[in-house]
């Protein structure tokens, strides 16, 4: 995906100046901590279990340059992509602090009104649970919790779509550029969830018009709930939700 590259070369330089201090590879999630105390987080992708190890790249990363684990957003294994974007977030800790804290204004962002038509992949139940409050319905497609299917999906994502939410999971499946290419034009569309890079120049080739992703506040509180295979919710509690929406 032309994503990985952008990430890639945005943050390289960055990578090549900092050094890996933590990675914990969690059952939920991932996260990495830099020398210099900055972190990220992101979804671990664990596919069918085929033996007790699951990631098999051997090398101790703790302690090396950040540009060899950035470097493996490339990489065909998942898990070793999840590693990566949650490198990408660590790497880009400064620039998603200077995002503004999410105010509960995503469904207004996006239009989202009586009668509208909602297109979710990756499905978000609390958001799920407001936009019907509206009276707006949801078409969600959710692999891993076996919700809809792909072709009724896209279909309905391009023929009855208002407002599009996607999750930033999609990064590390490698499928982001693949269902935005089903967007209806001028649809508003938003990356959502813990793993989202808060940066915006990564995506101006998409037609993603809202970022809202996670930072970390207490590395111990984070590191602590993803070596206990503890989810979203427990993540939160140690980060602040940030916020970006392109200037109309």
């Amino acid at each position: 995906m032309e994503i990985y590259t952008r990430l890639y070369e945005l943050l390289e330089d960055t990578a090549r100046h900092r050094s890996v201090a933590h990675l914990c590879i969690g059952l939920g999630y991932t996260a990495v901590v830099l020398d210099n105390g900055d972190s990220g987080v992101a979804f671990s992708w664990v596919e069918m279990k085929g033996s007790c190890t699951l990631f098999k790249d051997p090398e101790n990363y703790e302690g090396k340059s950040a540009s060899l684990l950035l470097k493996k957003l490339f990489s065909q294994d998942l898990l070793e992509r999840s590693v990566a974007v949650a490198t990408v977030n660590a790497l880009n800790y400064s620039a998603a602090s200077s995002c503004a804290a999410d105010r509960d204004s995503l469904l207004d962002d996006l239009h989202i009104a009586e009668g509208s038509r909602v297109s979710m992949i990756g499905y978000f139940g609390p958001v799920v649970a407001k936009i019907q409050a509206r009276g707006a319905s949801v078409n969600a497609f959710d692999l891993g919790k076996q919700i809809g299917s792909q072709e009724e999906f896209y279909r309905n994502l391009e023929q009855n779509s208002d407002a599009v939410i996607l999750t930033s999971t999609s990064l590390i499946h490698g499928s982001t550029e693949e269902v935005l290419s089903h967007v209806p034009q001028g649809a508003p569309c938003v990356l959502l969830g813990p793993t989202t890079p808060m940066l915006p120049e990564a995506f101006d080739h998409l037609p993603i018009s809202i970022l809202g992703g996670t930072l970390p506040m207490d590395n111990y509180r984070v590191v602590k709930a993803v070596r206990h295979g503890r989810g979203t919710h427990a993540i939160q509690k140690a980060a602040r939700k940030v916020y970006w929406k392109k200037e109309e």
